[in-house]
């Protein structure tokens, strides 16, 4: 099994904070807010880090790399996963050949903070004015307008997999 010693994440609005909890109870890895892991956790600690998407990067990442040791990579947007965007997300190159995974979670207006409130009511405007060809469109305008959650237990698979197989 690879070494991972703790679950670190950043999280909006709590999609992402729910993965590192449910990844946590699964591995039995202690979980930490980003902001808590610095603070409570070695320099160069083998960790697994969690981070929601913002504009093709995953909010947090070069931060935990420069204080961590990130073993894998889990990246939480709305949209349904798409090996081909999943690829062309930006990270720092010292994380190149670290795994990536893709988790879908959910949009929650409501929740969102400072800046990222005004930046996704533009979004929101621009993908509901458009008409929906597919309902994976019309999901996501409805997330839009009324938020939506995708979060489950099943799409770990993937990253236990890879833990348990140990693979770098």
């Amino acid at each position: 099994m690879l070494e991972i010693r703790a679950i670190v994440y950043t999280s909006q609005t709590g999609f992402t904070a729910r993965y590192a909890g449910m990844l946590g109870e699964a591995t039995g890895a202690p979980v930490y807010p980003l902001k808590e892991a610095v603070k409570r956790l070695e320099r160069g600690t083998p960790v697994f880090y969690l981070g929601w998407l913002c504009a093709g990067s995953i909010h947090g990442l070069e931060r935990a790399s420069r204080r961590f040791a990130v073993q894998g990579i889990g990246a939480v947007g709305m949209a349904p996963p798409d090996p081909a965007y999943t690829a062309k997300l930006r990270r720092p190159d010292c994380l190149r050949e670290v795994p990536l995974f893709y988790l879908r979670g959910g949009y929650a207006p409501g929740r969102l903070r400072g800046v990222y409130k005004p930046m996704m009511g533009i979004m929101a405007r621009r993908v509901t004015k458009t008409p929906a060809e597919t309902p994976e469109e019309r999901s996501i305008q409805e997330a839009f307008l009324l938020g939506g959650d995708w979060v489950s237990q099943g799409q770990l698979a993937p990253i236990l997999n890879w833990i348990e197989a140990g693979e770098k």
